[in-house]
């Protein structure tokens, strides 16, 4: 089976440090795990250095925490490799590789930066922004062996434990402190449904917040005082530099207690499995298997 890498957004931390995120295609299945591993080089030299000797195995994002000078950066691309160490010889897929700065001048990098670091320093002090966590759902990986059907890809059970109605299993990305600055307006409406929903009071808030990382409909965000859940229903962006969209307003749902996000635990109990993995020494094909490559791998 091919497997599509979608494009890696880069995006650079305002005190320095740099988050990966990466995506697979909607059409990619594999049955075991998914081992993730960052590289950051020079693809016309073809020289690359892995930046994590742990694999990466529930997750979509990483953070470069090395402050590299901006010349360095101009010459410089990420890539990520993907090992699935229980399908036969171990094989590997790469994605494209992509400028480490970006695709943003220095000068436009600098300004986003400064935004970015204003509208952080807004949230947490100034106005007063609700901390809050986001729970990304998964769009790929593990598909779950419970309720999703084989033949159509379909979800048959909204409220399945193993995947939290995804369709992979976890349902959800672990955690991300994310702060939202909520509107003081905001609509309720009251709605009796048939059972088991009952009375749910029907929520629509609108929040400004930072799009680091990126944010989809039907992510999840958790209010850390009162666990309340909230679903993405789409954002507008209201700042940007060189097409880059930097803050946005938030459109946010008030889920049903009833509903299965509040079941997805903030801190995963299976956080720990790559670990012990690495120390058993599973992870060996990984972290070699597909580093050398020729420039028209790509």
């Amino acid at each position: 089976m091919d497997c599509e890498f979608k494009a890696l957004e880069i995006w650079h931390a305002s005190r320095g440090g740099t988050q990966i995120c990466w995506s697979l295609g909607a059409n990619t299945y594999f049955a075991g795990r998914y081992w993730f591993f960052v590289d950051y080089g020079q693809p016309a030299t073809d020289t690359w250095v892995t930046l994590n000797e742990q694999p990466i195995e529930d997750d979509c994002c990483y953070f470069d925490d090395c402050q590299r000078n901006w010349a360095d950066l101009i010459d410089a691309y990420y890539r990520i490799r993907l090992v699935l160490p229980d399908e036969p010889n171990c094989p590997v897929y790469k994605s494209m590789p992509t400028r480490a700065n970006g695709q943003l001048s220095r000068r436009n990098w600098l300004v986003a930066r400064d935004i970015i670091r204003r509208e952080h320093l807004q949230q947490q002090k100034v106005i007063g922004g609700t901390k809050g966590f986001l729970l990304k759902r998964k769009k790929f990986g593990r598909a779950c062996p419970v309720c999703l059907d084989w033949d159509t890809k379909e979800v048959r059970n909204s409220d399945c434990a193993i995947c939290y109605g995804t369709g992979f299993v976890g349902g959800y990305y672990p955690a991300i402190e994310f702060w939202i600055t909520t509107e003081a307006n905001w609509n309720r409406k009251i709605v009796s449904g048939q059972p088991p929903s009952g009375t749910s009071s029907n929520i629509k808030k609108a929040g400004r917040c930072v799009l680091y990382p990126v944010i989809d409909t039907r992510d999840v965000w958790v209010r850390a005082d009162n666990d309340e859940r909230y679903i993405f229903d789409g954002y507008t962006v209201i700042a940007e530099i060189a097409s880059v969209p930097l803050i946005v307003q938030a459109r946010i749902n008030l889920a049903p207690a009833t509903d299965i996000v509040y079941s997805v635990p903030l801190i995963p109990t299976s956080s720990s499995s790559s670990m012990s993995s690495q120390s058993s020494g599973e992870v060996q094909c990984g972290v070699d298997s597909g580093l050398e490559s020729s420039y028209e791998d790509w």
